[in-house]
């Protein structure tokens, strides 16, 4: 019986957990070596995924995108940090930037499995839609 994805992260995550970095490199390269001698590296990039999102779960960090039509001002991101942290009961918050000239105003925030759509684009579409129902 083949090992999946979530199966390989999850002994990967157990095993390094609590190592060093000597040790943790260690543990990667044999790991990686198990993979190729069982023929799963085209797994690879599934085990990395299910990976991160238990290391992120383990140490209480929400990875975000925040996609708007310029930067926006430290004052608001701060503001969509906490907001982050008190829905998602993570004390770290990482988010990344992208601007896209399309939102016309506003922000597109994705996280986990979620979209808060506070673009200004969204909203005339909803009004419109609105209008025409």
């Amino acid at each position: 019986m083949k090992a999946k994805a979530k199966q390989y992260a999850q002994a990967l995550f157990l095993e390094i957990k609590g190592k060093d970095d000597k040790e943790t490199q260690s543990v990667i390269a044999s790991f990686f070596e198990t993979l190729k001698d069982d023929n799963n590296l085209s797994q690879a990039e599934k085990i990395i995924s299910y990976f991160v999102a238990l290391w992120d779960e383990e140490n209480s960090l929400v990875e975000a995108e925040m996609v708007s039509s310029r930067a926006l001002k430290q004052s608001l991101k701060d503001e969509v940090i906490a907001y982050l942290k008190k829905i998602s009961e993570a004390e770290n918050i990482k988010i990344s930037e992208k601007e896209n000239s399309k939102i016309i105003g506003g922000f597109v925030l994705r996280y986990k499995d979620k979209i808060i759509d506070a673009s200004v684009k969204n909203k005339i579409n909803s009004f419109k839609n609105n209008l025409l129902n």
